[in-house]
C-alpha cells in the first residue's frame, strides 16, 4: 500500500511540474529534414536546402525554427538565381537568363530585384526580336547582353567623349622658323608666318581698319616655333589670335571687349587626391581663385573635387597650381620613451627597554592599617521649590585619599605602586625598487594634431547643489546632487609636427604623465590626489635624433632617534635604550622623443620654377616646343629660303583662306583633334560589350585577309612556357618584335578556367612610347575562360614601330594540370588597315 502511495505522489508531482517545462517543438522527421537542409546550406546549395526546409515545415507548420530556416533559404535561393541569370545574360543568353529570373520570382514573389530583372530581360528579348525582323540577321551575343540602361549610358559616354577640347594649333612642320626678316603691315606679317607654317588665317572684319593705322613694322624671326612667332607678332601689333582648328587661326584686335567676345571658355572638374577635409579644399579654392583670377571656381566636397570655368589660359594656370598644391602631406612617427625609476629604503631598530624614553607614573595605594582620612566635598547642583511640595537639593561628593601629617612617618614602599615598561626588540628593514618604462608611438600628418591617451579616467567632484526642499519638523536633510569631472590619468600626449624639406622636424609637444598618489576627504567626499608631471615644448630636431625633453631626480633622506636621555648616548649599550628609524627615497624620471619621417614633402623642379602668366589685365600661358605626334612632313624647300616680306607682291594681301593649300600630308581643316573619338563602329570580332572606344581604323573586311602583310612583325608570349604551384600567380607578357606602323591590336585570350583565372590585364609600352595614350579596354570572363582586349593607337596618330610589350596578364592557378593560354586569330594592322602580323601564339602552363 505504501508503494502505491509513493507512486501516486510521484505522478502528481510530475503532472504539476509538467506545464512549467517548455514543450519540445518539432518532430523527429522534421528535425531530420532540418539537419539535412543545414548541410546543404553549408555547401551553398540553396535550392536543396529550401526543399528540405519546406519538407520540415510541412511536418510542423507552427515550428518557428522551421519557419525561419525556410524564409532565409528562400531569400538566398532567389538571390542565387538572380545572380546566375545576370551572369548568363551578360553572355547574351537571354532565354536562359529569363528562366533563372522566373525561378527566382517563383521562389520569392516579393523580390523586387527578381521582378525588375524579369521585366528587363523580357524587354531585351522583345528588342532583339524586332531587330531581327528589321535587319534580317541575329545580333551578336555582346549586343544582346547590353541592357537598355547600359545602352543609354553608353550613348551618354559616347556623347561626352565626342566633346572637343579647345582647338590646338598643329602646323605642318614642328621645325622652328629660321632667318625670316619682314617689314610690312601687321596683316601681311601674320599672313607671311601663316604661309611658312602652312596654316590658314581668318580675320576679324574690324581688324584691318585698325591695323592699317599702325603702318609697316619690322620683325626678324630666327629659331622660333609657329606659336612663338605668332605671339611675338601679337605683342608687336597689339593683336589677339586663337586657333580655330589644327590648321586655322583667328586674329583680332587685343582689347577687353574682343577678348570677352572671342576668347574660348573651358569647363573642367579637378579631382583632388591628397586632401583630407573640406577646409583644405576651400583653402586651395581660395588661393587658386585669387591668383588665377577665376570667378567661377567652386568646391564640391562630396567628391573632393573643384568645378571651374574660365578661359583656356586661366584653366591651364589653375591646373598648374592644383598640380603643385595637391600633394600628399608629410607624415611623422614619433617614439615617446618615458623611463621612471624609484628606490625606497627603510630601516627601524628598537631597544628592548624604553625604546621611546621612560614614562613611569607611581600610584598611592595605602595599606589597610594605615590611617586614611576621606575628605568628601559636597557641591549643590539642583534646588527646586514647588507649591504644595517639599523643597529638595541634589549634591555631588568627591572623595580623595589623604593621611594626617602624624602618619607620614608610617609610610613605606608598600604604600606605592607603578607599572614597568614592556620589553621590546624590533629590527625591520625594507628595500623597494621600481622601474617603469613606457614607450608609446604616435603617427601624425604634417601640421595636424595627434593625441594619445593611455590610462584611466579618474572622477573628481567639482561641486554640489541641493533642492532646498525639506519637510518642516522632520529631520530630513535636503537632497544633494554632486557634480563630477573625469580627469585622464596616465600618459597623455598631444603632438603637432611640421616636416621640413631638409629632414628637420619641428614639434609642438605636450606630455602629461599623471597618477593617483593618494586620497583625501573633502566635505565628506573621498577625493583623489593626482600627481602630475607635465612638459610643454616647441622643438626642432633632426630625423632619428634622440631628444631628452625633461629629467627629474628627487632624493630624500630622513633619520629619527628616540630613547632615554643619557642612556641613549652610552656607547655599546645605547641600542638597548633607543629607537632609530632611517628612510631613504630616490626617484628618477626621464622623457625622450625620437622622430622618424615616413613621408617627405614633394617639391619637384617644375613646382619650384616660375612661369609666365601674361600681364596685369589678361592671363596668358605660353608653351615651349613639344614633341609632335604626327610625323614631320618633308619640307619642299628649306625654311631659310622662304620669301622675305620685301619680295612679296605689293598688291593687296590674299583674301582670308587664300593661303596656299597645304601638302597632301597635312591634316584637313575638318579633321578633329587627336582626342576626338572616331565615328567608326567597333569591329564585329570584338566580343566585349564594355568597350566604348573603337579602334582608330576599321579592320579590313574578311576578304582582305589574304592580302600580303605590310611587314614581318612577330608576336609571342614571354616566357614561352611556365610552371607554377597551386594558388600561385604568374605574370605573362605578350611582346611584338619588328613592328612597323602598327596601329591596332584586337586580342581574344582563351584559357582553361578550371586551371587558371585571369586576375588582370595591363597595357604595355609599345603603343605609348611617344607619350600618346592608346585606346585600351578589357572584358575578362573567368567563367568561360575568355577575355576580350581592345588596344589601338589614338586616332590621327601614326602607328608604333619597333619592339615592345603589347599587354601584360596576371594569372592565378586554381587547379592542377597542364593547360594552354592562346590568342587565336591574332592580327595586327597598320594605319592603312593592312595586316602586319598574324598567327595564334600559345603559352603552356603546368600547375603542380
Amino acid at each position: 500500500m505504501s508503494f502505491f502511495n509513493r507512486l501516486a505522489a510521484v505522478l502528481v508531482t510530475a503532472a504539476m511540474c509538467g506545464p512549467i517545462a517548455p514543450l519540445q517543438a518539432g518532430t523527429k522527421k522534421g528535425d531530420k529534414f532540418l539537419i539535412q537542409g543545414r548541410a546543404c546550406e553549408a555547401k551553398k546549395d540553396w535550392d536543396a536546402a529550401l526543399d528540405f526546409y519546406e519538407k520540415a515545415l510541412s511536418e510542423d507548420p507552427a515550428d518557428v525554427a522551421y519557419q525561419m530556416a525556410a524564409q532565409k533559404a528562400g531569400f538566398q535561393a532567389a538571390q542565387s538565381h538572380i545572380g546566375k541569370g545576370m551572369k548568363v545574360r551578360a553572355q547574351g543568353l537571354l532565354g536562359e537568363a529569363l528562366i533563372e529570373f522566373q525561378k527566382a520570382y517563383a521562389i520569392n514573389p516579393g523580390s523586387a530585384a527578381a521582378e525588375q530583372e524579369l521585366r528587363r530581360t523580357r524587354d531585351m528579348i522583345e528588342r532583339e526580336r524586332k531587330r531581327a525582323e528589321e535587319t534580317g540577321k541575329e545580333s551578336s551575343p555582346e549586343q544582346k547582353a547590353v541592357t537598355p540602361a547600359e545602352r543609354a549610358r553608353k550613348e551618354i559616354d559616347e556623347k561626352l567623349a565626342s566633346m572637343l577640347p579647345v582647338p590646338e594649333l598643329k602646323p605642318l612642320s614642328p621645325e622652328p622658323i629660321r632667318l625670316l626678316k619682314m617689314n610690312n603691315s601687321p596683316k601681311v606679317l601674320f599672313e607671311t608666318v601663316a604661309k611658312v607654317a602652312g596654316i590658314n588665317v581668318i580675320w576679324d572684319p574690324e581688324y584691318q581698319s585698325q591695323a592699317m593705322v599702325k603702318g609697316n613694322l619690322s620683325v626678324e624671326l630666327d629659331n622660333s616655333t609657329v606659336e612663338q612667332a605668332l605671339d611675338y607678332l601679337a605683342v608687336l601689333t597689339k593683336s589677339y589670335w586663337k586657333p580655330l582648328s589644327p590648321n586655322t587661326i583667328f586674329i583680332t584686335v587685343d582689347n577687353q571687349n574682343k577678348r570677352r567676345d572671342y576668347e574660348e571658355q573651358v569647363a573642367k572638374v579637378f579631382y583632388l587626391n591628397n586632401v583630407s577635409n573640406p577646409q583644405e579644399i576651400q583653402e586651395i579654392v581660395n588661393a587658386v581663385r585669387a591668383v588665377a583670377d577665376l570667378q567661377r571656381f567652386f568646391p564640391y566636397n562630396a567628391q573632393n573635387a573643384i568645378v571651374a570655368k574660365g578661359s583656356a589660359d586661366q584653366m591651364a594656370l589653375a591646373e598648374k597650381f592644383i598640380h603643385d598644391l595637391d600633394k600628399p602631406r608629410s607624415e611623422v612617427v614619433v617614439d615617446i620613451i618615458v623611463m621612471e625609476a624609484s628606490s625606497v629604503y627603510t630601516r627601524q631598530l628598537a631597544s628592548a627597554l624604553a625604546s621611546s624614553g621612560l614614562n613611569m607614573p607611581f600610584g598611592f595605594t595605602p595599606r589597610s592599617g594605615l590611617k586614611v582620612v576621606n575628605n568628601a566635598s559636597t557641591t549643590p547642583s539642583t534646588t527646586g521649590t514647588t507649591t504644595g511640595t517639599t523643597t529638595g537639593t541634589t549634591t555631588t561628593t568627591t572623595a580623595s585619599n589623604a593621611i594626617p601629617l602624624s602618619s607620614l612617618g608610617h609610610l613605606a614602599s608598600a604604600d606605592f605602586s607603578t607599572v614597568l615598561p614592556d620589553a621590546l626588540f624590533q629590527a625591520v628593514m625594507s628595500d623597494a625598487r621600481t622601474k617603469v618604462i613606457q614607450s608609446p608611438q604616435v603617427r601624425s600628418i604634417d601640421n595636424v594634431k595627434a593625441s594619445l591617451k593611455i590610462g584611466d579616467r579618474q572622477p573628481t567632484a567639482t561641486g554640489s547643489f541641493g533642492s532646498g526642499i525639506g519637510s518642516v519638523g522632520i529631520g530630513i536633510s535636503p537632497l544633494m546632487n554632486t557634480q563630477f569631472q573625469f580627469i585622464d590619468v596616465g600618459v597623455n600626449v598631444d603632438l603637432t609636427p611640421r616636416v621640413h624639406d631638409n629632414g628637420d622636424v619641428s614639434m609642438l609637444v605636450e606630455i602629461d604623465i599623471s597618477s593617483v598618489t593618494g586620497h583625501v576627504n573633502l566635505g565628506g567626499i573621498d577625493q583623489p590626489i593626482i600627481g602630475q608631471r607635465k612638459i610643454s615644448h616647441s622643438i626642432r630636431m633632426r630625423e632619428g635624433e634622440v631628444n631628452l625633453l625633461g629629467g627629474l631626480i628627487t632624493q630624500q633622506e630622513s633619520k629619527s632617534v628616540g630613547g632615554i636621555p643619557g642612556l641613549s648616548r652610552i656607547p655599546l649599550i645605547r641600542r638597548l635604550f633607543t629607537n632609530e628609524s632611517v628612510d631613504r627615497e630616490r626617484r628618477e624620471l626621464m622623457i625622450a622623443l625620437v622622430p622618424h619621417i615616413v613621408r617627405r614633402p614633394e617639391f619637384s623642379a617644375e613646382s619650384l620654377r616660375g612661369i609666365a602668366v601674361g600681364n596685369q589685365q589678361f592671363v596668358h600661358v605660353s608653351y615651349g616646343p613639344r614633341a609632335s605626334a604626327a610625323p614631320a612632313a618633308p619640307a619642299p624647300a628649306p625654311l631659310a629660303a622662304a620669301p622675305k616680306a620685301e619680295e612679296l607682291p605689293a598688291t593687296a594681301p590674299p583674301a582670308p583662306g587664300g593661303a596656299p593649300a597645304p601638302p597632301a600630308t597635312a591634316p584637313p581643316a575638318t579633321a578633329p583633334p587627336a582626342t576626338a573619338p572616331p565615328a567608326t563602329a567597333p569591329p564585329a570580332t570584338e566580343p566585349s560589350p564594355l568597350a566604348t572606344a573603337p579602334p582608330a581604323t576599321a579592320p579590313s573586311p574578311p576578304g582582305d585577309q589574304t592580302q600580303p602583310p605590310a611587314g614581318n612583325a612577330r608576336v609571342s608570349f614571354l616566357p614561352a612556357q611556365s610552371e607554377m604551384n597551386l594558388s600561385g600567380r604568374i605574370t605573362v607578357a605578350l611582346i611584338v618584335e619588328g613592328g612597323n606602323d602598327v596601329a591596332s591590336a584586337p586580342l581574344q585570350i582563351q584559357f582553361d578556367p578550371k586551371v587558371l583565372h585571369l586576375d588582370d590585364v595591363g597595357r604595355g609600352d609599345f603603343f605609348s612610347r611617344d607619350g600618346q595614350q592608346p585606346v585600351f579596354t578589357k572584358n575578362i570572363l573567368n567563367d568561360t575562360g575568355t577575355a576580350a582586349i581592345t588596344l589601338n593607337r589614338p586616332p590621327g596618330t601614326p602607328g608604333a614601330t619597333g619592339a615592345g610589350v603589347l599587354i601584360t596578364m596576371i594569372f592565378q592557378a586554381v587547379g592542377r594540370g597542364s593547360t594552354t593560354i592562346s590568342i587565336p586569330n591574332l592580327s595586327l594592322r597598320n594605319t592603312q588597315g593592312q595586316v602586319v602580323a598574324s598567327g595564334s601564339p600559345q603559352l603552356t602552363v603546368n600547375v603542380k
